[in-house]
């Protein structure tokens, strides 16, 4: 609502008179005729058309004055965007004047006025031949001119029907001369209401950009942490002191400051702040979506464009405008694909900050285009940013709202626990219990394992006992000579050798098994598609199943095992068919079956691998130990009989090592089963 009613009575002060815009007069020639206009009724008019002027064309040396051209010139207009009749473009540095005849009624009782706006950077205001105001000091070298920009209103009677204006401009300092706004006539009252206006709304703006830069220094002052109020607070100051600078020039007045070079450094100066400060408070509002190193670049320029400013003249860092103006928009895209980036992140504010941040930065371009000469506006920076600021209010009010709710929400969190807190207290007793329950379990389970290490060392003890007692039973016959014959000492080395034999590979089973447990095996990987897997497998076992009597198959049994593969260390897997397949051999009777499924699995990312046999069975009350270290189904066998009981284990461990797992069931129509899951390759 405020920013409505700024904007209003902006529109209103910018209206120069109540008539349609194609009944104004213009002037023509160096003539404006206003004998038909109605001064009380139709307004203030703009002086605008084509003035006389006199060029004063300077050679290289700007001290040196060589030729006086004239001519008709438009106004307004910067000196640099326009050419004279003749088509001879003019420069933004030297020395003209502007002639204007105004035909009018006779105004007894009225007295008139006229507004000068900023003209850059010296001028005289000469109405019926006598000198009526001046800014600085109007010189035809550039020795001899001093700059100083204000814009002036004058007031003066007319004492016939023609008014004759004599305007002397000089610029040597700056890099746009010229008259760049309209130079309005009126009566005394409309030019007084308008010049009231006009200083009410700077007055306005810059009053609300100042104590709202106060305020939320105070925040900052408040609370060190919040660095983004300090560096919006600053944003506020600068855009302030600039607003001050230019425009009614009120800084300027209340420090009756007459050095026109150090105005504008201070402008420039608060013009390139502006875009830092501003660029580091929406970077640090969304820091994830703007980098810090954004704003260390930012710094390091705005550093440089300031000290340019301070070392060089006026008409060399005004010249390089442009460079400024990049740097604000840069800056300005930068921030809004940041905000952009926010928004659709759904950050806290972001998209408030952003339609401010537009908002200000249309009035930025609009700016830029205005003090190029590109078009014809005003300064609205200051309007942008009291949007910009509004958006922030919001966005201040949003954070309250969200704080003042999480309070709440956990004030009634806290309300909640501590009502609950028996029911809590009543939960972690029942939870300590639950805990005890577990160590109790895991007494059972150490007190198992205990016993299983005792059994386990007594099936050592038996399985190295046997052969070595039968290896020294036959080692005394043999030194004794109770084996004489030939054939028969022959074949008792030969059975001596077969216990080694089984004494060895027990030994290297037992010595594969702890390494495997311990994890210490580097697996050779590599990728092996299923079918030729299955082929493998074929290949190893095929014949030697039929030679055996037994049906022997193995199959694929899910159309995605075609096209999948497994990543196995396939000599260690090899090892673990082989025991499992040589156990379905040994309890499958002649004219049995064994049989191998692997089925792919993609929606649960594994293959299954079943081996399945049509023999006895393995007992129920075993199936849970069958993969326990010296397990046999037969308990009265022992290592003579064959078999280590260390098979099943080291198929285990190397299955697990390949993020696998494996059980083993009897099926319903006979036979026992292990099944194999392994991840696909990816």
């Amino acid at each position: 609502m405020g920013i409505a009613l700024i904007l209003i009575t902006f529109l209103n002060g910018c209206t120069t008179s109540n008539r349609v815009n194609s009944s104004v007069p213009s002037a023509e020639q160096g003539v404006i005729d206003l004998r038909e206009w109605l001064w009380n009724e139709d307004g203030i008019v703009p002086l605008s058309g084509t003035w006389g002027f006199e060029w004063y064309a300077n050679t290289d040396n700007p001290d040196m004055v060589t030729s006086v051209i004239a001519s008709n010139l438009k106004v307004p207009g910067t000196w640099g965007k326009l050419h004279m009749e003749d088509g001879q473009p003019l420069k933004d540095q030297g020395y003209g004047v502007y002639q204007l005849k105004i035909l009018h009624q006779i105004q007894r009782d009225n007295m008139m006025a006229i507004r000068l706006p900023n003209i850059s950077t010296a001028y005289e205001l000469f109405i019926d031949g006598s000198l009526v105001v001046a800014r600085g000091n109007v010189g035809e070298k550039a020795s001899q001119t001093i700059p100083f920009q204000m814009p002036a209103t004058v007031f003066f009677e007319t004492k016939s029907a023609e008014t004759d204006l004599k305007l002397v401009v000089a610029n040597y300092d700056h890099r746009r001369g010229g008259i760049p706004t309209a130079i309005v006539m009126g009566n005394a009252d409309h030019i007084q209401k308008l010049q009231i206006r006009h200083a009410a709304q700077e007055l306005i703006i810059f009053g609300c950009l100042i104590m709202i830069g106060f305020y939320h220094i105070g925040l900052y002052i408040l609370r060190r942490k919040e660095i983004t109020n300090l560096l919006f607070a600053l944003l506020c100051l600068f855009v302030g002191i600039r607003m001050g600078l230019i425009g009614e020039g009120f800084i300027v007045q209340w420090l009756h400051m007459s050095n026109w070079g150090m105005a504008i450094r201070f402008e420039y100066i608060a013009f390139v702040l502006s875009g830092w400060t501003g660029f580091g408070y929406i970077q640090k509002m969304y820091p994830h979506e703007i980098k810090g190193v954004w704003f260390k670049i930012s710094s390091y320029c705005a550093a440089l464009l300031i000290f340019i400013v301070i070392v060089v003249p006026p008409i060399t860092f005004t010249s390089m405008i442009i460079i400024y103006q990049l740097f604000i928009l840069l800056s300005s895209v930068r921030m809004l694909v940041g905000l952009v980036q926010s928004a659709i992140r759904r950050r806290e504010g972001a998209k408030l900050a952003l339609i401010g941040l537009a908002g200000f930065v249309l009035t930025i371009v609009n700016d830029i285009l205005f003090y190029n000469g590109w078009w014809l506006s005003i300064d609205l920076v200051p309007f942008g940013l009291l949007f910009l600021i509004v958006m922030n209010s919001f966005i201040i009010s949003l954070r309250f709202s969200l704080t003042y709710e999480k309070a709440e929400q956990m004030s009634a969190e806290l309300t909640e626990w501590n009502n609950s807190l028996e029911v809590r207290i009543a939960e972690r007793t029942d939870e300590l219990q639950k805990s005890n329950m577990t160590l109790e379990d895991a007494k059972v389970d150490l007190e198992r394992m205990e016993q299983s290490r005792s059994e386990l060392v007594s099936n050592i003890s038996h399985d190295l006992r046997t052969p070595i007692t039968l290896l020294q039973g036959y080692l005394e016959a043999l030194r004794d000579n109770v084996i004489t014959e030939p054939q028969q000492r022959d074949n008792t080395i030969k059975l001596m050798l077969t216990k080694v034999e089984g004494l060895n590979a027990l030994i290297q089973d037992l010595f594969d098994l702890s390494v495997l447990e311990a994890r210490q095996v580097v697996l050779s990987l590599e990728n092996i598609p299923l079918t030729g897997w299955k082929e493998r497998l074929v290949e190893q076992y095929g014949m030697e199943m039929q030679a055996k009597g037994i049906h022997f198959e193995c199959k694929l049994v899910s159309e995605f095992s075609i096209s999948n593969s497994v990543t196995i260390d396939i000599r260690r897997m090899d090892r673990v068919f082989a025991n499992l397949l040589y156990n379905a051999i040994r309890y499958t009777p002649e004219g049995g079956s064994i049989i191998i499924t692997m089925g792919a699995m993609p929606n649960r990312h594994c293959v299954e691998v079943t081996v399945a046999d049509s023999g006895t069975g393995i007992e129920t009350e075993d199936l849970s130990q069958v993969f326990d270290r010296f397990y046999k189904k037969d308990k009265s066998r022992h290592s003579s009989s064959g078999g280590s009981g260390l098979g099943l284990s080291i198929a285990k461990e190397i299955v697990e090592l390949h993020s696998g797992e494996i059980r083993a069931y009897n099926q319903e129509r006979g036979g026992s089963a292990f099944q194999i899951i392994l991840p696909l390759s990816d």
